[in-house]
């Protein structure tokens, strides 16, 4: 009798020989490490314990196949349509979990979880990417004074409502790409800071109105870096945007952020689209 089917097909092609498991080293494993920021990206329970007694940390993670090593039979179906990356045993392929997260997730494979933990690593991949890119970026000193300005806005005229600001821009500009509560906090930075910031450029610009246009040329080649690097996604463009400027001055990210939702409106960041 003939056999179709899956079952058919295996059988034809008879026992799949096994790929090997990859020991990796000291580098690698600070890599798998350092992405999850010492937490199971899906318990969020520390990677690290020190057994009682003891003052040394002792590795308490177990590197996991995002796409199966050796995928079972019943993992196979599964993943029909599904391609395998090139290199199985690729850092690309394998994120950092605790035993009991990696257990369950070769034991109760499902498709969804493999997507979900896929999304986690590729995030873990662009912020790499993005940290990699800092230092090759350079900043104006202008930034500072700007960033100063925003930092020490006090109370009294935080309170004090904003003069009339047209956000129609922002809103073209994010109108795709950009999750609701991100596109929410970047028009309302908009709304608040737009005329403040904008006083203090042409402040600036009464003494050296060349280094404000390099300030701009340079966030908006740090932006279109960002945006090849990650494109589609305008929610990690714009917060690498803004850890680029808080890393380049040591200010602080919530103000890097205002500045960022600055060039939003004002600048070729985030081009209107159709």
């Amino acid at each position: 009798m003939r056999q179709f089917g899956l079952a058919a097909l295996l059988s034809q092609q008879g026992p799949r020989m096994a790929t090997a498991r990859t020991s990796y080293g000291d580098n690698e494993h600070s890599i798998l490490y350092a992405e999850t920021s010492g937490c199971c990206p899906l318990c969020s329970k520390s990677i690290l314990f020190r057994k009682p007694g003891s003052s040394r940390l002792n590795k308490g993670y177990e590197v996991a196949h995002i796409y199966p090593l050796n995928p079972t039979p019943s993992q196979v179906t599964a993943l029909i349509g599904r391609a395998a990356p090139q290199d199985i045993n690729a850092l690309e392929n394998v994120i950092a979990l605790c035993p009991s997260c990696h257990t369950k997730y070769d034991k109760d494979f499902r498709l969804d979880e493999m997507d979900k933990l896929r999304k986690i690593k590729d995030g873990f991949l662009a912020e790499a990417r993005a940290n990699a890119t800092v230092s090759d970026y350079t900043i104006q000193e202008e930034v500072y004074a700007i960033l100063d300005r925003i930092t020490s806005l006090n109370n009294t005229e935080l309170d004090i409502p904003p003069p009339s600001f047209d956000a129609t821009t922002v809103d073209k500009k994010l109108s795709t790409g950009m999750s609701p509560l991100q596109r929410h906090e970047i028009k309302n930075q908009a709304i608040t800071f737009y005329v403040r910031i904008r006083d203090q450029i042409r402040m600036l610009e009464q003494s050296d109105q060349v280094a404000v246009r390099l300030l701009q040329s340079q966030i908006n080649t740090y932006y279109l870096a960002m945006q090849r690097q990650n494109p589609g996604n305008k929610d990690a463009v714009f917060n690498f945007v803004a850890q680029w400027i808080s890393a380049r001055t040591g200010r602080p990210l919530l103000a890097a952020k205002v500045l960022t939702s600055f060039f939003v409106q004002n600048c070729e960041v985030f081009d209107v689209g159709p």
